[in-house]
């Protein structure tokens, strides 16, 4: 497995030395974004590698961290609008069990007492990234609260990564795979934790139906 990530690794190396300085900016802009509404999309493993070149010489390192950002942002910001104009009308217009205007509340009530700690912690989550920034926009979220939130989140995580590969160069292989692993850690805990509360809702609505059906 490390294997093939290095591989990886090492075709965007290639593919970014190819390309030069000017168009690299912009892939690293369109991975950020392209990795908001693609989550398989490896990201992060675009912005480590521009790291690493910044370290090396090949790219100034601002630009790295710009480019990298932005795209991140513009990528969150539009899963925030569609989930505030199209995902927010799927909730009023059902009455399944999980869209429906009741479960809306909850999103809206939830985000109203946790949304700043989530939206800050939202880029550590790799692979629930997307469906944060989808949720924000569906529990009404201020925009200027999503956007502060999560350009904050954004820098920190991406400081760690850039910051990381720029100032340990030898060592890059052996750090991007502890990011790997670390990403995927925090996938298997958030599905895990889904996959439970979507057995104990389904679970406590079939025991409710139950209950009112032997009345």
């Amino acid at each position: 497995m490390f294997e093939s990530i290095c591989l990886k690794a090492e075709d965007f190396l290639k593919l970014a030395i190819a390309l030069g300085p000017f168009w690299f900016y912009l892939f690293l802009f369109l991975s950020g974004l392209v990795e908001n509404l693609f989550p398989p999309y490896p990201g992060d493993t675009v912005t480590f590698i521009g790291g690493y070149l910044a370290g090396t010489g090949l790219l100034t390192f601002s630009l790295v961290f710009l480019s990298a950002s932005l795209g991140c942002l513009a990528g969150a910001m539009i899963l925030y609008v569609l989930g505030k104009n199209k995902g927010r009308r799927i909730f009023l217009k059902n009455k399944g069990p999980i869209f429906n205007q009741t479960q809306l509340e909850r999103v809206e009530n939830w985000f109203g007492r946790y949304g700043e700690k989530v939206l800050i912690i939202s880029r550590f989550l790799t692979g629930v990234r997307s469906l944060v920034a989808l949720t924000a926009g569906v529990g009404n979220v201020r925009l200027k609260k999503m956007t502060i939130y999560t350009l904050i989140s954004i820098l920190l995580w991406n400081s760690i990564i850039l910051f990381s590969a720029f100032k340990i160069q030898e060592s890059w292989r052996e750090i991007l795979k502890m990011i790997q692993l670390y990403n995927k850690v925090v996938l298997t805990v958030v599905v895990l934790s889904a996959v439970i509360w979507l057995i104990k809702t389904f679970k406590g609505k079939f025991v409710r139906s139950n209950a009112g059906a032997r009345r």
